[in-house]
């Protein structure tokens, strides 16, 4: 063989090596960038967060969403929503209203941050004949403008239906076909399209109270979720936690967890790398990706 032609094949051998070996690194890392990663933290971490909001609504007053436990940081701001009927019918007596419609109108909600909210919630009896513990939240065009972590403005959008079941000690909640979009200071947004079903278990039995405060407790997680970037990429995920989440009533910063840990398994094209959020301290959290 000439000179020439050894040279060549030698550098297509190295190619085909390189080429391969760039393909087997790291497949479980490689299919999103470490700061697709934080904004998959901070997508989820959100939503985990909303869904602590107005949990146990039936139609009052008192349940402002995300309304603060303890002292701000700063004058507190009061919101009224506008509440439609007043009063609600309660055709089975049970504490929640047949049908309530509660329509926020940039609300200030007196977190650190002093978020603005605006959208509406329906609060619904999903068996408005029958006397039992079930409620039917359906979510429309729900925004939250906020601070991030980083200090930056931040949006969150959310549609969907949520069935609860709820009592004194725990909150069963399952939403379906939940949709999120996440807006970041920059523009870049994620829409989160999930199926989860959480529980959360108040510290002290008792101590759930309709349309007041949600207590200190822990959560659980468990489902799925699609997420687009800028209407693009899309990622798989499944969603744990494997170590129980905390939420300290006391918090007045947003995400409201002070312990525990959330996993999202993220899956594109079949690789998959694994993000792992730990809540730190209150209003606190990192982001990992393995």
């Amino acid at each position: 063989m000439k000179p020439v032609a050894v040279l060549l094949v030698a550098a297509l051998a190295g190619a085909l090596v390189a080429c391969s070996t760039d393909q087997m690194a790291s497949p479980h890392t490689a299919i999103l960038s470490q700061a697709q990663a934080d904004s998959v933290g901070d997508v989820v971490t959100a939503d985990v967060q909303n869904e602590l909001d107005v949990a146990t609504a039936s139609g009052g007053l008192g349940f402002i969403p995300g309304a603060p436990v303890g002292p701000l940081t700063g004058p507190p701001t009061f919101c009224v929503p506008q509440i439609s009927p007043t009063p609600p019918a309660d055709a089975d007596s049970d504490g929640v209203p047949d049908s309530v419609r509660i329509v926020f109108d940039n609300c200030v909600i007196g977190f650190r941050s002093q978020d603005t909210v605006r959208g509406t919630i329906d609060i619904v009896d999903p068996t408005p004949t029958i006397t039992d513990r079930s409620v039917k939240q359906v979510f429309t065009d729900f925004d939250r403008i906020f601070a991030d972590r980083h200090g930056h403005e931040a949006s969150l959008s959310v549609n969907g239906t949520r069935q609860v079941i709820r009592d004194s000690a725990e909150i069963s909640q399952s939403s379906t076909d939940f949709s999120t979009i996440y807006t970041f200071a920059d523009s870049d947004s994620v829409a989160d399209l999930r199926n989860w079903a959480i529980v959360f278990t108040a510290d002290v039995p008792g101590s759930i109270q309709r349309d007041a405060p949600l207590p200190s407790g822990t959560l659980t997680i468990n489902g799925s979720s699609t997420l687009t970037f800028n209407d693009s990429t899309v990622y798989a995920l499944a969603v744990t936690t494997p170590t129980t989440l905390h939420r300290d009533a006391t918090c007045t910063t947003r995400p409201q967890f002070d312990a525990g840990k959330v996993v999202a398994v993220v899956t594109r094209h079949g690789a998959t790398a694994t993000i792992t959020i730990e809540f730190t301290a209150c209003g606190q959290f990192t982001v990992t990706k393995s």
